[in-house]
């Protein structure tokens, strides 16, 4: 903001200033009669041009320099350009219906000369850059995360960025089925409504939305603005959106009420190339952490669970959130294991009751990898919440527990290890 008003400030000023001096020169005779006689069809004298014309001048120099410094395209730029044009001949027009002078060739000047000023402080190396951001950000940051944005360091935009970012995956987890359920344009409907319910959302919490398809919505915290928060920041506005979509799945039954919402959540170093190039729209991005995200969602289907954290997520927003561990995830890197936790709450907004049913959770499963199958099942019923009638995860671990237990009870001899994880 402080940029668009300095630029605007100087450019008004410069413009305003050219086009009176050469008014009162005299230099602006010759072709406001020529404009006039176009006009009016007779040639009207010079001395019509009073106070209230230069305050238009001035108003109109400061007005089309902060237009044109907010329009990127230069078609939109010559398109209002021409509408103000026309519109001052116009105005021209109609005042000599009633018998009022009206010069507009003044006007028309501190017009054209304050979009060639505004155009041409942006030909800099860090006006192009900063034309590079704004198209590749460009509805995908809220307004003054945009400013913040081209106002920001524009060096450092030239070059591949590593930030350690946070990146929330959420994807339509039946969507395959809705795709066989619903005729072509009701769930193209379900999906824009989806993508635009998330974008509403996520970019009012400070998010980038990365990207927007058939497939799911990517939002990323911490990129391109670096804050300190950022795993806690996306993990409350997972929860938000997760809320935000079970109200409007009331309002909308045949559309976002029929969708299963999976979110993945991972956090982590990424590679990040803002292109060089306008004709381009992404932002390029690389990193375990994109893929993982993916992965979480995808992995909730398995476990019943709606909210998936990584380990690393988990360990940054730890102290603002509520979550219990789930399972172990396979990595990339031979012998090593990821472990993923359930979101289930922010911590200032937990019950006395969520928190000791995620302690006997976390109790029971510390039980169950140890193999004390008797006092892991008895822990996990204990974690019941009194009126949730659904908590698939711990469904899940009872279910694989069950068959062992009755076991143990028939049988004298050492259990065996519960059916490995579907």
């Amino acid at each position: 903001m402080k940029r668009l008003l300095g630029t605007t400030l100087w450019v008004g000023t410069l413009s305003s200033a050219i086009t009176i001096v050469l008014q009162k020169s005299g230099f602006l005779l010759r072709p406001e009669t020529a404009l006039a006689q176009l006009i009016f069809g007779e040639i009207t004298p010079n001395d019509g041009f009073g106070f209230w014309n230069y305050l238009l001048v001035v108003a109109l120099g400061f007005a089309v320099a902060w237009s044109i410094l907010q329009v990127a395209e230069t078609s939109r730029r010559g398109l209002l350009l021409l509408l103000l044009v026309v519109e001052l001949i116009c105005a021209a027009l109609v005042f000599s219906l009633v018998h009022l002078f009206f010069q507009p060739f003044p006007a028309i000047l501190v017009s054209l000369l304050a979009a060639a000023l505004a155009a041409a402080s942006e030909m800099t190396a860090d006006g192009r850059q900063r034309r590079i951001l704004t198209h590749h950000f460009r509805d995908r940051l809220s307004g003054s995360a945009l400013t913040r944005l081209t106002e920001s360091n524009l060096a450092v935009w030239r070059t591949p960025q590593t930030p350690v970012a946070t990146f929330l995956f959420c994807e339509i987890a039946n969507q395959a089925e809705l795709i066989d359920e619903l005729r072509p344009a009701d769930c193209a409907r379900l999906t824009n409504d989806f993508i635009a319910a998330a974008s509403d959302l996520f970019l009012g919490e400070g998010g980038y939305l990365h990207a927007a398809d058939g497939e799911g919505v990517c939002i990323v915290f911490g990129f391109p603005h670096a804050t300190t928060n950022h795993a806690a920041r996306a993990a409350r506005a997972a929860l938000l959106f997760r809320d935000r979509i079970s109200v409007l799945a009331f309002k909308k039954p045949d559309s976002l009420g029929k969708i299963d919402l999976r979110i993945g959540m991972s956090s982590g170093p990424v590679v990040a190339t803002v292109p060089n190039d306008e004709k381009r729209h992404d932002v390029v991005m690389s990193g375990e952490p994109v893929e993982l995200a993916r992965r979480l969602a995808r992995a909730n289907k398995v476990y019943g669970s709606q909210i998936l954290l990584g380990p690393r997520a988990y360990s940054e927003a730890t102290a603002e959130i509520v979550a219990r561990p789930i399972d172990f995830l396979p990595s990339g890197e031979a012998h090593e294991r990821l472990e993923v936790y359930e979101l289930l709450a922010l911590a200032t907004e937990a019950s006395a009751e969520e928190i000791a049913c995620r302690d006997r959770f976390w109790t029971a499963l510390v039980y169950f990898r140890e193999r004390r199958w008797a006092e892991a099942f008895n822990e996990f019923t204990h974690a019941r919440r009194a009126g949730v009638t659904r908590d698939e995860p711990l469904q899940w671990y009872l279910r694989r527990l069950e068959p062992v237990i009755l076991r143990m009870a028939s049988e004298p001899a050492p259990a065996v290890e519960p059916l490995a994880p579907f």
